[in-house]
């Protein structure tokens, strides 16, 4: 089944048509909330950006953010929605350049296998992002569509009309994209490599011109947070051996942009950096810089930075 509610970033110009967007960033258990406006030529958040508990039936979720929303005088018609990373397939396919149709059907040859895996009734999108002469490079992204109801449930409690779904990971990647490319000393990098860090959905992404890969990465936070101080080192360590293991057949990147509860935990990033030394620099994505979001408060952004990104895409 194909549902073109879950879309690909555009990683184009940015043209502005609204004036303010909503991001929501849902997961089973808790929901962060982004709403972005322009300014001018500037973006503010109207309000500052929070996070509610959800308890993991949809209706009442819709109830909770509607509810959430009406409390802080916020009037929410559309959304923009993330669905989590680890509930999602991403495939790299190269594809001959053929019709429409017949790409349509190359694609759905090449993930019958992966569809009939997941045991669950399916839908999919995709984007193709590099091609030449003969060949097209396509991301096709699988998502249960149990997943893709819940959003739908939970905004339809919620009284808010549903824009866009994709998966979280996808819009960090436009997030990494945007501030990759205000850099100039990273413009000409080939590679894009990220790690979020998560209370359920930790994972490493990599993306180069034709390809998209997600690893999920094996920590419990809430476990971190019980250990001593040399359990926790032990921890780090091992994290660091995923990611270098991670990279034993990639062409490393020359940084790493780190999202997520990194902000919440600066002895997990501190230590990486130490470990990794010159091979790799550890960045902060960082939508305030990316996106030249003014803001004041000391709140850790880079906590939102999927439903920021959600946010932004409305504005595009």
């Amino acid at each position: 089944m194909e549902l073109n509610k879950i879309r690909i970033p555009s990683l184009n110009k940015i043209f502005f048509k609204k004036r303010k967007s909503v991001g929501i960033e849902l997961d089973s258990n808790y929901a962060r909330v982004s709403i972005l406006g322009r300014n001018g030529e500037n973006l503010e958040f109207l309000v500052t950006p929070f996070e509610v508990e959800l308890i993991g039936d949809n209706e009442q979720d819709g109830i909770i953010l509607s509810q959430e929303f009406k409390r802080r005088g916020i009037d929410v018609k559309t959304a923009n929605f993330s669905i989590p990373t680890s509930t999602v397939l991403v495939k790299n396919l190269s594809i001959p350049k053929v019709s429409e149709k017949d790409m349509i059907d190359a694609i759905q040859w090449n993930i019958r296998e992966d569809l009939a895996s997941l045991k669950s009734e399916t839908v999919y999108d995709y984007f193709v992002i590099c091609e030449d002469e003969d060949l097209c490079d396509v991301i096709v992204v699988i998502a249960k569509k149990e997943q893709i109801d819940r959003v739908l449930k939970v905004a339809e409690s919620a009284n808010v009309e549903v824009d866009i779904i994709e998966p979280s990971a996808i819009a960090l990647l436009n997030l990494a994209f945007l501030q990759k490319e205000k850099a100039d000393n990273l413009k000409k990098e080939k590679n894009i490599c990220l790690i979020h860090l998560d209370k359920n959905d930790s994972y490493l992404l990599f993306s180069n011109k034709n390809t998209v890969i997600i690893q999920p990465i094996t920590i419990d936070l809430n476990i971190y947070e019980k250990l001593d101080a040399d359990a926790k080192e032990q921890e780090v360590i091992r994290l660091i051996n995923e990611i270098n293991y991670f990279f034993l057949t990639l062409q490393e990147p020359k940084v790493i942009y780190i999202s997520g509860l990194f902000a919440k935990y600066p002895e997990i990033r501190a230590y990486a950096q130490l470990k990794f030394n010159a091979r790799f620099i550890l960045k902060d994505i960082n939508p305030l810089q990316s996106l030249n979001i003014r803001h004041n408060n000391n709140l850790p952004i880079q906590i939102y930075n999927t439903s920021v990104s959600l946010a932004y895409r409305g504005l595009e």
